[in-house]
Order: structure tokens, then sequence, then C-alpha cells
């Protein structure tokens, strides 16, 4: 219940940043790498709580329709992609004679004019697509994601958790139960869990409601390098598969 509980509230504060902060780079009111910035970061961590769920408020740092796929070959070269229309058919605008229809992720602009993130001309939307690689001695060691929406984020935080500090190869982590924040006072988490964590978890002052194992909780795919060749993982909540040749 410790490690879930520190992972819910660190993420808690991380979209308190994200939705106040981040837009258009060219656009942010703060620089991208202050929200990285050690010192900020120690701050951010001091207001979590172990004992109580808390629903923080947005920091300050200093100025200073989806698919996901991820492939190897024999030589160590990696790729991460995701591919997403995001609502519906996206735009409904297609590119002529070539079927590929376009994104709306333009939809992810917000309308308050004071906001970094408010619509304008020849401007980028705050969006989740955020396919991930993991480098180890500068060289590429493992392609992964988790797509869906907001949950992409969430989903990445624990499959490295479970990659590093659990030491968990890419299918059982694949498989592995998983929470989301749909609202800080809404925290989804999938069956599986142990009941007496999730009663710690209740009395901290987490809301939560149980749902069945399924694609709300995102759909990941990982490849992992070997000495000898790849690990390669597909998750279970919906279509996907792990392929070698």
């Amino acid at each position: 219940s410790d490690a879930l509980h520190i992972q819910l509230e660190a993420m808690k504060l991380a979209f308190a940043d994200l939705h106040s902060h981040v837009s258009d780079p060219a656009f942010m009111q703060i620089q991208p790498q202050s929200l990285l910035d050690p010192d900020y970061l120690k701050q951010r961590a001091k207001q979590i709580n172990m004992k109580q769920a808390g629903f923080p408020q947005t920091g300050v740092p200093l100025p200073g329709g989806t698919v996901y796929l991820c492939c190897g070959d024999q030589g160590g070269m990696m790729v991460s992609f995701i591919q997403s229309n995001f609502a519906g058919f996206g735009s409904g605008v297609v590119v002529p004679e070539t079927g590929i229809s376009l994104q709306n992720r333009g939809a992810c602009f917000v309308l308050d004019k004071n906001h970094p993130n408010c619509v304008d001309g020849g401007k980028r939307p705050l969006h989740t697509i955020i396919p991930a690689m993991i480098y180890q001695d500068n060289r590429p060691r493992s392609a992964f994601g988790v797509m869906g929406g907001h949950m992409q984020a969430q989903g990445h935080l624990q499959m490295v958790l479970r990659f590093t500090f659990w030491k968990q190869n890419p299918q059982t982590a694949l498989d592995a139960p998983r929470w989301m924040i749909n609202r800080p006072d809404d925290i989804w988490i999938e069956a599986g869990i142990d009941p007496t964590t999730l009663d710690d978890l209740k009395d901290r002052g987490h809301q939560i409601t149980i749902h069945p194992i399924g694609p709300n909780f995102g759909g990941g795919q990982c490849v992992w390098k070997l000495e000898d060749g790849y690990l390669a993982a597909s998750e279970p909540r919906k279509d996907g598969q792990a392929v070698g040749f």
C-alpha cells in the first residue's frame, strides 16, 4: 500500500502541474525544464503525506484512437511508435490519394485566454502521445509504450517502476493490475490488488472504485534487448501480439 500510495500521490502532483503549465513549448509561461528541476521536484515530493490522500494544487516552478507498436533489429536499433487519430475518425480530413485521416488533437486546447494551452494559430496543443524508450550505457535497452489517453503517463510510470524497482520482466509488468487517477477524488484500481492493501489506501483517504481488468487501463507493448536477442511482450487487455522472426 505504501508503494501504491506514493505512486498515486506523485501522479496527482504531476497532473496538477501538467494541466496548468504544459502547452506548445513556444507558448509556455515557464521553461519546460523547470518542471524537472531537482529542487522543485523535492519541494513537490515533500507535499506527499504518507498517512493521507491529498488533493494537490498546481505548483509554481521557478523559471530557469490510438495504436502503439515497438520493434528491434539484430543490430540493436529500436523503434517506439504511437499513431492516434484521437476522437473517432480524427479531423474528418483525409489527405487526397493517400487514405490518411488527419488527427484532431486540437481538441486538447483550452479556451481560457490566460492559460498557456489556449488555442491559437500556429500553436501545438497539449497531447498524450508519448512513445518511450529506456537507455542503458547510452544504448537502447527497451522500447515500450502504454497507449490510452491520460492513462499513458500513468501506465508508463507503473511499467518503469516494475522494470526497475521490482525487476519484473516485461510480460509480468504488462499483466500486473494497474491503477488510474480518473480524478483526484476518483481512483480506479483493477481487480487483483490485495484487499488489505486497498483497505489501507482507503484509510489514507483515497476514494477507490474497483474495475475489471480491461482496456480502460491502457494498452501496452514492449521489446527488451537481451544478449542473444529480444524479449517481446504484449498487452493482455486488448488486441496485440509479440512476434519474432
